[in-house]
């Protein structure tokens, strides 16, 4: 009877038997019978004694085989299984998995590898994928099959997310439920410890995050700790068991495998992280895992030393219980450590390892310690920095996967070397990209996985590789491509099918099946997400924005800047600014006279043109040329901080123990501690921002100060117009964020307020105290708050101070509440057209397509006045993206939608430009190169509305960005 390893079970002794001694008592033969059992009583008595001899050796050899057992178990490696179009999906069951087949007709198709040239017809059944065929075909469906018609749709794959928390953080995050880190009762090497422990599945965040095509996730434990323990994959299909109930177990996208044949993942992390919370440097903390490395590699050696004797003992039949005896009598059982299993298991190489590291010396220190262990690491996620060693990377480690952000970066000094151009650079040295969420919040949302794509590839990477590093690169990197990342005969049936080119911005699923199983019901995709092309051609990747080397740079720039010059820029397809000019009728192919930073003429060139223009004009030419109006940044941190986490960067915060109501102690003013420099004003200035609105940084308490307006101009200094308002607006916080030692409720947060604009009011008139010009509405308040509740609170505030001009700031559930602010007149600076429900201040804010209506379009089609921000200074230069997206949904044109970030800004906070009517265009205005709202086109010039030229193609091949 073969067994595992070979092995046959040990049978059990038989007992020896007793005779019968009642025949000798019948025979009446007394004395004998006595004697015989006295000899009896002998035999019993040996047979006992015998019998416990027996008993033992048989338990020495079951602790003997159960030791060799597991040498044998420690010898086994994981092999995927390969796909075959009979395969099975494990996770399927005949009560709540897909019942009937489901044909996808004349879909567009990326299949993992590349984008198929003609459409195709994909079939699905019981959860796996059975064939994929060119519609030309006319395959027939298989019976009782529902039919989709995807009119020439993009389709890929389920996108795949090997960067995840989602699960161990569920929304809306709380202390009782946050289970990411285990720190730091244990220390900071805790590898026996399972993410899965802590999973919460009933998160919403499931069902948000696969409304975004998002199928499958790798849950890390988060980064606290050098070994943070294992990690687990799954489906982000919600309850997907028979019984429709919350079920960890049932999440794994191994589940209906055995445990023992399931693939194992481990997350390590470096830098930062660990060296902050443990206050270790990095040089101790590498010592740290070489230590507990070299005493798992100490018991390891130990238990292949008894291994090796126990097969010697084992293949031997002379005298082999006798020797098994003396062998567990000299040695005892197999060395374990119950503690150590997993560290072994990675020294064995059977843990799939993902490192949480940034910079080059890191990458190359953890490679080092690593290899000195024999161990390989699949991946090391954020690297934010990799893209300056592609090559030192490919030399220590082959195969290693990159699991990078396209954008998020700037929050540490660790994350300060980033570049937008870094997937690309990689891509170009061979080394294999994958994007990736992280998901601790809203700065880094798993839901816009796939617009991590589309930014890489405005940046250079290209159109299969982006699609690539969220399908089959990570995928392949946690070693589950057999059954993932492809749209393929014998994969899982995990599908999306995109309103557009899901590289375009605002790309949005119609469906999502996961297991064959689709995610969006009825009432979530009853809408038509499109924008037009879907369904009338083959849906086009947007195009890679334009950069020059740094001498056409130089080239062009000097005809730019050259003092008192005349630039006449051609090719102009599209303007979105007002003009106040001449009117025209011409709406593409235009030409742009501009003298001295100011435009002269924009119209037809045979009205802009004449002999004398064109002998003394530089020329430059445009192909798809754009004119759009500055962009305002508000609410960020130029300009008063770089690094977030380092305070030594910026201006500082205010005290938590202020007194909001006494003005002359608690009130801060950005425009004394602004420093024009940064990364962030570099990613401003590409982006076409302009202009920037700046408050002070919160330190805690309602009040936060007043905001200053800055220039972005890479020329600006704080004695050159580089501040062009001192005093914006008085910026204050309600809500959570508010609390402090004089406000340690919401509700006092609100009492102070209202004492505020009271004091303000009974303020002397012709006051120029900044209370008193907030309450009579000559200076905008500005308050960040999120929750409706406390957003129906300042709508009392406004109707009993009808002089103040209050404007919301974050507003994730403004829309809740639409209409009074369109009645009370409250514009909204919305922070959250993609926000997220990650706190309980947001919990019910919505989500946006396909789950529900965009937050924009329910403000804009209530009349609230809107201007759009972004957060983080790190995707400042994505602003014209943003109100694309917004204008998507709310059915806004190009120039509404821009407006958004622009000149909505000026009507909000009342400063509007008077318009002048001899110039063409007021105000600041940036020239393109390919459109800007979609992720097309790069800065050629930025003019300012006193006639300066504020930058010239601030993007070149080599910045780092």
């Amino acid at each position: 009877m073969a067994t595992k390893n070979g092995f046959l079970p040990l049978e059990t002794p038989r007992d020896f038997a007793q005779s019968p001694i009642s025949r000798f008592l019948r025979h009446g033969k007394l004395l004998l019978g006595t004697l015989f059992l006295a000899a009896c009583m002998v035999m019993l008595i040996q047979t006992k004694y015998l019998a416990n001899i027996t008993t033992s050796n048989n338990t020495g050899r079951e602790t003997f085989y159960a030791g060799l057992n597991k040498c044998y178990e420690a010898r086994y490696q994981y092999e995927a299984p390969q796909s075959t179009e009979d395969r099975e999906n494990p996770r399927w069951n005949s009560i709540s998995g897909q019942k009937t087949p489901i044909l996808i007709q004349n879909a567009t198709l990326f299949d993992g590898q590349s984008v198929l040239a003609e459409p195709v017809d994909i079939t699905f059944e019981a959860g796996v994928i059975r064939s994929v065929s060119a519609t030309t075909l006319n395959r027939q469906a298989p019976k009782y099959a529902q039919i989709i018609n995807a009119q020439g749709r993009f389709v890929t794959p389920g996108l795949v997310d090997m960067h995840s928390h989602h699960l161990l953080l569920p929304f809306p995050h709380l202390p009782s439920t946050s289970d990411v880190n285990e720190r730091p009762v244990l220390g900071p090497i805790t590898p026996f410890v399972r993410s899965l422990d802590g999973f919460k599945p009933y998160d919403p965040a499931i069902q948000i995050i696969a409304s975004g095509g998002v199928t499958s996730s790798l849950i890390l434990p988060g980064s606290a700790n050098i070994i943070g323990g294992e990690a687990y994959l799954v489906k982000n299909l919600a309850t997907p068991g028979p019984n429709a109930e919350p079920v960890v177990d049932e999440l794994l996208l191994d589940h209906g495998i055995a445990e023992k044949s399931r693939r194992r993942y481990l997350k390590m992390a470096c830098g930062e992280n660990p060296k902050g919370i443990y206050k270790n440097t990095r040089m101790g903390l590498v010592w740290l895992l070489r230590k507990h490395l070299a005493e798992a590699q100490e018991l390891q050696e130990r238990q292949s030393a008894w291994c090796r004797t126990a097969a010697d003992i084992e293949k031997t039949d002379f005298s082999q219980s006798r020797r098994i005896s003396q062998f567990l009598k000299d040695e005892g059982r197999r060395p374990e450590s119950f503690e150590l299993e997993t560290s072994l298991a990675l020294l064995r190489g059977e843990l799939n390892v993902n490192v949480h590291c940034y910079e080059p010396e890191d990458l190359e220190r953890m490679l080092s310690v690593l290899h000195e262990f024999g161990i390989h690491p699949s991946a090391f996620h954020h690297a934010l920095e990799a893209w300056e060693v592609p090559e030192l990377l490919k030399s220590l480690e082959e195969n290693i996967t990159i699991a990078t952000f396209a954008e998020n970066s700037l929050y540490k000094a660790e994350a300060y070397g980033a570049n937008l151009r870094g997937p690309k650079i990689l891509a170009d040295h061979g080394v294999q990209v994958a994007l990736k969420s992280d998901h601790t919040g809203e700065g880094n949302y798993a839901k816009y996985l796939v617009y991590q794509a589309a930014v890489s590839h405005s940046f250079g990477l290209s159109e299969e590789k982006s699609l690539q590093a969220v399908t089959s690169v990570p995928a392949r990197s946690v070693q589950q491509d057999h059954r993932i990342g492809y749209v393929r005969p014998g994969y899982d049936a995990d599908v999306v099918i995109w309103d557009d080119h899901p590289l375009q911005v605002g790309a949005t699923p119609t469906q999502v099946f996961i297991d064959g199983r689709p995610v969006l019901k009825n009432d979530d995709n009853s809408r038509e997400w499109t924008t037009g092309k879907s369904g009338s051609g083959k849906p086009e990747a947007p195009q890679i924005r334009p950069s020059l080397e740094i001498g056409q740079k130089e080239d062009t720039c000097n005809k730019v800047q050259q003092v008192g010059s005349r630039i006449l820029f051609t090719g102009i397809q599209k303007v979105l600014v007002d003009t106040h000019g001449a009117s025209t009728s011409a709406t593409s192919d235009l030409v742009m006279l501009v003298e001295d930073g100011q435009v002269k003429c924009l119209d037809k060139r045979s009205t802009c043109l004449s002999s004398e223009i064109q002998e003394n004009t530089a020329h430059i030419a445009l192909k798809n040329g754009h004119v759009l109006p500055g962009l305002v940044a508000f609410g960020n941190k130029l300009g008063i901080q770089s690094i977030p986490s380092e305070p030594s960067t910026g201006d500082g915060s205010g005290s938590k123990n202020g007194d909001a109501l006494n003005e002359n102690k608690s009130l801060h003013f950005a425009k004394y501690g602004v420093h024009l420099d940064g990364r962030g004003l570099a990613r401003a200035r590409i982006g076409g921002v302009t202009r920037a609105i700046t408050a002070p940084l919160h330190g805690g308490g309602v009040v936060q100060g007043v905001s200053v307006g800055l220039r972005t101009s890479a020329n600006a200094t704080i004695l050159d117009n580089g501040i062009w308002e001192d005093d914006v607006a008085l910026h204050l916080v309600i809500g959570q964020a508010a609390k402090s030692d004089e406000t340690p409720t919401v509700s006092s947060g609100i009492e102070r307020l209202r004492r505020l604009l009271q004091a303000g009011e009974d303020t002397a008139p012709g006051s120029l105290d900044i209370y008193a010009r907030a309450a009579n509405g000559s200076l905008p308040v500005v308050v960040q708050v999120f929750n409706e509740d406390d957003i129906a609170q300042l709508i009392l505030v406004k109707r009993q101070f009808r002089s103040v001009n209050l404007i919301i700031y974050g507003g994730h559930s403004a829309p809740l509440v639409a209409k009074p602010l369109a009645e009370a007149g409250i514009p909204v600076i919305l922070t959250g057209n993609r926000g997220a429900p990650d706190t309980w201040e947001k919990k019910n804010a919505l989500t946006g397509p396909p789950l529900t209506e965009s937050p924009a379009k329910i403000l804009s089609d209530a009349g609230v006045l809107l201007g759009l921000a972004v957060k983080s200074d790190s995707n400042i230069h994505g602003l014209a993206q943003e109100a694309w997206w917004a204008g998507k949904y709310a059915g806004l044109s190009d120039q509404q939608a821009i407006a958004l970030v622009s000149t909505n800004f000026d009507v909000i906070l009342g400063s509007q430009s008077k318009k002048v009517e001899e110039r063409a265009l007021a105000g600041d205005f940036v020239v393109w190169e390919g459109d800007p709202l979609r992720g097309e086109g790069s800065v050629v010039a930025s003019f300012q509305g006193d006639g300066k030229i504020a930058d010239c193609w601030p993007d070149t091949v080599d910045a780092i960005l």
